[in-house]
């Protein structure tokens, strides 16, 4: 049965859909585009699926990778798929993939940080390098006109909430409300070239 890995986007209001809910959402989408997702075994089977490392609710994911498995794939199961998805949620690309885990792919991510509540990219910036610095988990932070540009490893303790956290506890802004935040790549970091690798492209194992 093929496993397929996707990259979908989730931007807009779709952003405010939380990470637990994506499996029924995209499960219940392919059922109506008429593809047959393969079930786990057990007392209570369900679609076998894999999602990268959660976004916090309100976060918009540009490039978000997910495997997924099919009784069949074939051309054109990408479109009727997308169809099927409400507004805000959009597959860029379909592939099929073996070999490495999903989880084990994903272990650096991409943001864009905007301050809205009237602090400075510099200072955000500065909060922002010293708290991924301390727990080891920095790979590149920068303030590019009115935006904060930053790579970190370590998704499920040095994500979103982590920066939004301290941000508050530096006294730069009040919370969620003060930032506009987007996940704009997840997957493995290329040293050489500074950025994190979308799992589409080669990627250093």
């Amino acid at each position: 049965m093929p496993r397929i890995r996707i990259h979908f986007s989730k931007r807009g209001y779709a952003s405010f859909i939380s990470h637990m809910d994506l499996p029924a959402l995209f499960s219940r989408a392919a059922a109506r585009a008429g593809l047959r997702m393969e079930r786990t075994n057990g007392f209570s089977p369900h679609p076998r699926l894999a999602l990268c490392p959660p976004l916090p609710v309100g976060v918009e994911g540009l490039s978000e990778p997910a495997d997924f498995w099919f009784v069949e794939w074939e051309p054109g199961s990408r479109d009727a798929w997308n169809r099927s998805l409400p507004d805000g949620i959009g597959i860029s690309s379909a592939v099929p993939v073996d070999g490495v885990s999903l989880n084990k792919l994903c272990s650096a991510a991409s943001y864009i940080v905007t301050p809205l509540g009237g602090a400075s990219p510099r200072d955000v910036t500065g909060v922002i390098e010293t708290t991924l610095r301390e727990n080891g988990a920095l790979l590149d932070v920068s303030a590019s006109g009115d935006e904060v540009l930053v790579s970190s490893s370590d998704l499920e303790r040095c994500g979103p909430s982590r920066m939004v956290k301290d941000l508050v506890s530096a006294r730069l802004i009040s919370g969620w409300g003060d930032l506009h935040m987007v996940r704009a790549a997840v997957g493995r970091w290329d040293p050489d070239g500074m950025r994190v690798i979308p799992l589409t492209e080669e990627c250093p194992l």
